[in-house]
């Protein structure tokens, strides 16, 4: 008798067995298309913070460029003539700093290198290197120019214009890594709309 009663309840127990397997293998899924979605919101979101940030970087370091080519060509133009480096500061408008966050960048690459690509890693560890680079000759800039403002010799002056289009050399070099993340960016957005 009880073993009637058991092979009569065999099928009863397979089929909530199967009910429950299927209820947690939706769960599963559910729960893994959610995880999914919100995977792929970071991702985007994240990748917008980061084309903000370099479009951000990109017009502080066109100013900065054209300021410091004024700072240049102004101290380039009164090398010879005896006025000091002060005032040739003063009359180009000041020495100016550019300010390039790096943060969405940074933030960017350590939490999505698995989803970003070599040609991406690579642009972004450039600009990193570059920007790092700006800094550092920036304050070599200032640590001459600073014992220097009020001296008006010929070389004290060569030696600020060589300074200043050493960083020129790495502020273009860092353009043009924005403006090629920029292009890839509008490259993107020209297929996702076609």
């Amino acid at each position: 008798m009880g073993l009637n009663r058991l092979s009569s309840d065999i099928p009863s127990y397979l089929k909530e067995l199967t009910i429950v397997t299927i209820g947690v293998l939706i769960a599963l899924v559910i729960s893994n298309l959610q995880e999914t979605y919100q995977s792929k919101k970071y991702q985007a979101a994240s990748t917008e913070a980061v084309k903000k940030e370099i479009f951000l970087n990109s017009d502080k370091l066109k100013v900065a460029i054209e300021r410091h080519t004024a700072l240049r060509d102004t101290v380039a133009k009164y090398c010879m003539d005896r006025v000091l480096l002060s005032d040739l500061i003063f009359k180009a408008d000041g020495l100016h700093g550019s300010y390039l966050r790096n943060t969405g960048l940074e933030f960017y690459s350590r939490n999505e290198i698995g989803l970003i690509d070599f040609k991406m890693m690579t642009m972004l560890m450039d600009i990193k290197s570059t920007s790092n680079l700006i800094d550092t000759k920036m304050e070599k800039l200032m640590d001459f120019i600073y014992p220097n403002l009020f001296v008006d010799t010929e070389d004290s002056k060569k030696l600020v214009i060589l300074h200043i289009n050493n960083l020129l050399n790495s502020e273009t070099q860092l353009m043009f890594h924005y403006e090629n993340l920029i292009d890839d960016y509008n490259k993107t957005a020209d297929k996702n709309t076609s």
